[in-house]
């Protein structure tokens, strides 16, 4: 449920992001966001244990590169060159490379169904990305960062079990710790933007309005539901669920008032039935409890210790 909360505020991003880009620049959009989202996370998160040892581990700033800054980055640079139903549309390949990440570092094993679903599912991205006979910049940038993205969702099913005690380390506390180092990975491309002059401030209620719902209802919910299912699900079976994403996304786009076009729908439609396919097989393994991948507290350690 967590994820699949997490799943239909995000899909609602890609149309907001559009609206934004309008008057907004790329990394003013990817940094502001995730500034407002911080104003109502660290509050919360830093009444907490274990916050401040959470932000200095080494893995923390690990998973805010590759599930915040490069993710972001390139899906809103992505923006610029392509439609946000396209974007949406191109998530459909998240599926097929979580699932893949999930074989070869998790050795998570794939049945025959999941692996052809999952070939539909990437050949309705390559439809999706050749739409009108050209090679969509855009989509190519947006699967750039979906590959870091799967990767980052692998890493938060990696973990140490038998080292660590479920729940060592909270959702809300990983996934704020995750956001201010993703954002801090930003801020250079944010001042080197705004040194050549090519920063801009969203204005409007479409601008300012949609900045303040991105980092809000948004971001700051979205991290912190998708953190606390990842750690918990098999990689695929998570990657499975994000396979809403492309339909409800475009959807959500088509009713912000972009065009339809007949062959990106149609490459999203053979998409979802490649994720409709996959979605059918139970993950071959269960689910088991968080694994953040970080030693316990010492606190924790000691009174296992302790008990043993």
């Amino acid at each position: 449920m967590a994820v699949g909360i997490a799943v239909l505020l995000w899909s609602m991003s890609f149309g907001i992001s559009g609206e934004v880009l309008k008057t907004a620049s790329p990394a003013v959009l990817s940094v502001g966001r995730f500034a407002i989202g911080l104003i109502v996370l660290v509050p919360l998160a830093a009444r907490r244990p274990l916050f401040a040892r959470t932000v200095r581990d080494p893995r923390t700033i690990l998973l805010g590169l590759l599930g915040v800054a490069i993710y972001y980055s390139l899906t809103n640079i992505g923006l610029e060159f392509t439609t946000p139903g396209t974007a949406a549309l191109s998530n459909a390949a998240l599926p097929a490379l979580t699932a893949l990440l999930g074989l070869f570092i998790l050795k998570e094993r794939l049945a025959p169904r999941t692996i052809l679903g999952l070939l539909l599912a990437t050949a309705g991205v390559v439809i999706v990305a050749g739409a009108g006979l050209t090679l969509d910049i855009g989509v190519l940038l947006c699967l750039i960062g979906l590959a870091s993205y799967a990767l980052y969702t692998v890493l938060l099913r990696k973990g140490a079990p038998g080292r660590q005690p479920a729940g060592a380390v909270d959702p809300l506390v990983l996934a704020t710790a995750t956001a201010v180092w993703g954002t801090g990975i930003m801020l250079p491309w944010l001042v080197a933007e705004m040194a050549a002059g090519a920063a801009a401030i969203p204005s409007g209620w479409g601008g300012l309005g949609g900045l303040l719902v991105l980092g809000v209802v948004i971001t700051a919910p979205t991290l912190v539901l998708f953190n606390y299912g990842a750690e918990r699900l098999p990689a695929a079976a998570t990657g499975v669920l994000t396979a809403a994403i492309p339909a409800l996304g475009y959807l959500f786009a088509l009713l912000l008032g972009e065009p339809f076009d007949a062959i990106t729908a149609l490459g999203g439609a053979v998409a979802l039935v490649g994720v409709a396919i996959a979605s059918v097989t139970a993950p071959s393994t269960d689910s088991s409890p968080a694994g953040s991948g970080l030693p316990p507290h010492e606190d924790v350690a000691a009174g296992l210790s302790e008990r043993d």
